[in-house]
């Protein structure tokens, strides 16, 4: 070790090799008193390869460039433990031939991963200083004003659809030699991902799936050949997209998109575009009209033909086979149901009402069912049908005396052996009509209105509209209702406390309007206030009248007065209280010359603070006598023009300096004269507004108030 270190301090002394700029041998500087003797001199090809192989036998080489005694070193043994290996530049990949690097304080690697516009990629660490690009969201919050909106706010549940296709190749089918497969390609504004659906198509064999369809590509960014992004700019109708292979054709686009990307882009959509026929559902369902067109002329069914329904019946054919293509029925009509509203008025009867019901009629099976419309507090049990589905009979009497039906006719025979052909019908969608009146068991129900889906298939099958017949089913009748016992004044809690015991089996805490506590904590009306009383010993009594905001509670104080014989302090404990009507005292209910009723004591309010006055200002909508616009348009409605001259006319008489100022007192005699009145919160408005001052003395502009009356 101290061989190495004898070699390191000698490779890395400058003195030991000066190499001149010639690229010659180094030479020592003789003249140099610091310069040993015994130095001898190296070959500048042989001194950095003495310099890597002393570093090596110390075990610290870091690399050519290292200048040891400059660098910091960590002699700790789970420091030196931890420092990575680095290969030597020259010597071949094999085991002993790296060394440490103890010249490293940090360990850390770093990351290659990194999001982008809500996405992980692979981001290169030399990329990492710089600046991230913007997100979609952030470039379109730009674009349209709102950056002040968090973008997962702005564009939370926005996405841009377009309906579109692509052309499927098929090679295993001689029939045909693609298939046209319409989708819908959805592109969310949040991070720009794109997803593809694919509807559902009945009988087409192809995964699909109901409402969105089934997912083709699911959501996520999806990059181009150039290595870009799918954008807004690249979707439009008409356009073609390529998405893993597969070329998508856009051809209409909802109103949301359509209405954002002209915002957006600036760019109008062009008209929706046909999407082109699949040739083999076209060949298909021309086959299939083709077959039902012959079918019926070539080979005539039981049920439309009576001489043939009559010669199976003779052989024996079941009614099932003699009746109708129930098969064809199901397929035609299947999910389709008419829906009617009915009304059931049985107030002839005691205890009778109005009732409202369903009837559903099922397209497939000409089955029907009635159900009851549930209505809230109606005393009934909630029954899940009124009528179960199945085949409704018009004439039920009959119905209930007759036998099974025989396989030799499609009617019922009667116990009796007459067959009674009108008892044996069933109600048909043409029975049904807006206005009618039906029989279901007995119970005369009127049809008073139908569903939208009705409607239009009655307009497109039989030319008939279907109206409206307006019915109130809300009933007249005048319940009892639960008296409140009134809350005792002597019990402990507010009415609130006491309420809620009478109304609930386990009393429940009131509930407090935190959102005004918030509003309101620390604000707090303050007034000076008289009691409304002829006694003489209250007669100059004075209170201090406090509303409390946050929630709506009064207090009232009584400043102390000498030699009053009255003690002052607390009048009235804080809480809120009502009206003489019964009703609650609210904030509107407070303003200078107002009179409040607390258990039977009158108090007049005659003066206010400067903090009541200047809320009450900020808040007019709830205090229109603090309004100054809403007072003057009072005043322009009630005073007439020959009260606004005789107005002008007295302040200017009492305006000796003529400078447009007059004191409190002259301006309120002045409006008395020309017989103004005004309430006293009204008239603190206007002074207020109009105020103006000396220093010395408190004046009102009154050309300025009569020039905007």
């Amino acid at each position: 070790m101290i061989v190495c270190r004898q070699l390191l301090g000698f490779l890395f002394d400058p003195r030991t090799h000066n190499v001149n700029k010639s690229g010659g041998a180094s030479a020592v500087r003789g003249n140099d008193a610091r310069s040993p003797r015994h130095l001898p001199q190296l070959p500048c090809s042989f001194a950095p390869v003495l310099k890597t192989l002393t570093l090596t036998l110390c075990g610290c080489y870091t690399s050519p460039s290292c200048t040891l005694p400059r660098a910091r070193r960590s002699h700790h043994p789970a420091d030196r433990a931890m420092a990575p290996s680095r290969h030597i530049a020259g010597l071949p990949m094999m085991p002993g031939n790296s060394v440490r690097d103890f010249s490293l304080t940090d360990y850390r690697r770093r990351t290659s991963l990194g999001m982008r516009s809500g996405v992980m990629q692979v981001v290169d660490p030399s990329e990492a200083s710089k600046s991230r690009e913007d997100s979609l969201a952030k470039t379109l919050s730009r674009k349209l004003g709102i950056a002040d909106v968090p973008e997962h706010v702005a564009f939370d549940g926005k996405v841009l659809r377009y309906e579109c296709f692509f052309k499927e190749a098929v090679v295993e089918s001689n029939e045909e030699n693609y298939r046209v497969r319409r989708c819908v390609l959805f592109f969310y504004l949040l991070d720009g991902s794109v997803q593809v659906s694919e509807p559902k198509l009945e009988n087409s064999g192809i995964p699909q799936g109901e409402g969105k369809g089934a997912v083709f590509i699911k959501r996520h960014r999806i990059q181009k050949p150039d290595g870009s992004y799918i954008g807004i700019s690249d979707l439009a109708v008409g356009a073609d997209v390529t998405l893993y292979g597969r070329t998508f054709h856009l051809t209409d686009a909802d109103a949301f998109t359509r209405d954002f990307v002209l915002k957006a882009e600036g760019r109008v959509e062009e008209p929706p575009q046909p999407t082109p026929i699949d040739p083999y559902n076209a060949k298909r369902a021309a086959l299939k009209e083709q077959a039902v067109r012959n079918s019926k002329y070539f080979h005539p069914r039981p049920s439309e033909d009576d001489l043939m329904r009559h010669m199976e019946a003779r052989l024996g054919a079941s009614t099932a086979q003699l009746g109708g293509d129930k098969l064809g029925k199901f397929l035609r009509h299947d999910r389709q149901v008419l829906r009617f509203f009915l009304a059931w008025d049985d107030r002839g009867r005691i205890y009778g009402e109005l009732r409202p019901f369903v009837l559903h009629y099922y397209l497939q099976d000409d089955e029907v069912e009635v159900l009851e419309v549930k209505r809230a507090n109606s005393g009934r049990d909630p029954f899940p049908a009124f009528l179960k589905k199945g085949r409704l009979a018009k004439d039920i009497d009959t119905l209930i005396r007759t036998d099974a039906p025989t396989t030799h006719t499609l009617q019922l025979i009667d116990r009796s052996g007459k067959v009674d052909p009108e008892s044996m019908r069933y109600y048909t969608e043409t029975d049904f009509a807006v206005g009618k009146e039906i029989q279901v068991n007995g119970i005369t129900f009127l049809i008073h209105g139908c569903d939208k889906f009705t409607r239009e298939y009655y307009e497109r099958v039989y030319g008939v509209t279907m109206g409206e017949i307006p019915i109130s089913f809300d009933s007249t009748v005048v319940r009892p209702q639960v008296e409140i016992p009134p809350h005792y004044a002597g019990h402990p809690g507010t009415e609130e406390d006491s309420l809620g015991s009478f109304l609930y089996l386990t009393p429940k805490v009131p509930k407090k309007n935190f959102t005004r506590m918030m509003d309101y904590g620390n604000k707090v009306f303050r007034f000076m206030a008289r009691l409304q009383t002829d006694r003489v010993e209250d007669v100059d009594r004075v209170f201090v009248v406090k509303y409390f905001l946050a929630d709506d509670t009064i207090g009232v104080f009584e400043p102390p007065a000498r030699n009053s014989g009255i003690v002052g302090g607390k009048f009235l404990e804080r809480a809120r209280l009502k009206k003489p009507d019964g009703t609650w005292y609210l904030q509107s209910d407070f303003y200078v010359g107002a009179t409040i009723t607390l258990h039977t004591h009158s108090f007049v309010l005659y003066q206010a603070d400067e903090y009541t006055l200047a809320l009450m200002e900020e808040e007019a909508a709830l205090h229109p006598m603090s309004d100054i616009g809403y007072i003057f348009q009072q005043l322009r409605a009630a005073l007439s023009a020959e009260q606004k001259d005789k107005l002008a006319k007295s302040c200017a008489e009492a305006d000796s300096a003529d400078g447009g100022f007059i004191g409190y007192a002259p301006f309120q005699a002045a409006l008395a004269a020309a017989s103004v009145e005004l309430q006293d919160q009204a008239l603190i408005t206007i002074m207020r507004s109009f105020h103006a001052s000396d220093g010395s003395h408190e004046a009102v502009a009154y050309r300025d108030f009569i020039a905007q009356l």
